[in-house]
């Protein structure tokens, strides 16, 4: 029953991507829905990620999508204020490594930061500060970075 629901998800997400409505883009929505569960089965290792809800991550994507144009329009006018960027290293509350890894690919998607390498809860990114940051405590950076994603996460871990 899950799969069904999964694959007829995917084929609305497929046509509302193609912004057409047809039997070809629905029979092709299934079909590449389906391949594509398919080929997620056997390619990822589901049953390593433990200790996660994957329920609380159902709308995770659509807050990942709205924090990428938030970060984008403050690297703009970080630009245009004169940017500096910084190595820096944050450690995460996170104790799930799926979940850290999600992190950090989602704070790498939002523009501003590159990571560099992830150890443990720690990780090291290149992040585009502004002028004023120099007075931002750690704390206060870190949130910068990380701080609504984490916060959605954690929520996600068991």
């Amino acid at each position: 029953m899950t799969v069904i629901f999964v694959v007829l998800a995917l084929t609305c997400v497929w046509i509302l991507l193609l912004e057409s409505i047809t039997v070809a883009t629905i029979a092709t929505g299934l079909i590449v829905s389906t391949a594509t569960l398919i080929f997620c089965k056997r390619a990822l290792p589901m049953d390593k990620i433990t200790n996660v809800r994957f329920y609380k991550l159902a709308m995770y994507p659509l807050f990942l999508i709205w924090q990428v144009y938030v970060a984008g329009f403050h690297v703009i006018k970080l630009i245009f204020t004169g940017a500096q960027a910084e190595i820096i290293q944050v450690k995460t509350e996170i104790e799930n490594e799926s979940l850290r890894i999600i992190l950090v690919d989602s704070v790498t998607l939002t523009p501003g930061s590159v990571l560099v390498k992830l150890d443990g809860d720690e990780f090291t990114l290149l992040w585009l500060k502004g002028k004023g940051d120099d007075e931002l405590t750690d704390k206060e950076r870190d949130y910068a970075i990380k701080g609504r994603l984490e916060k959605w996460l954690i929520r996600a871990q068991k």
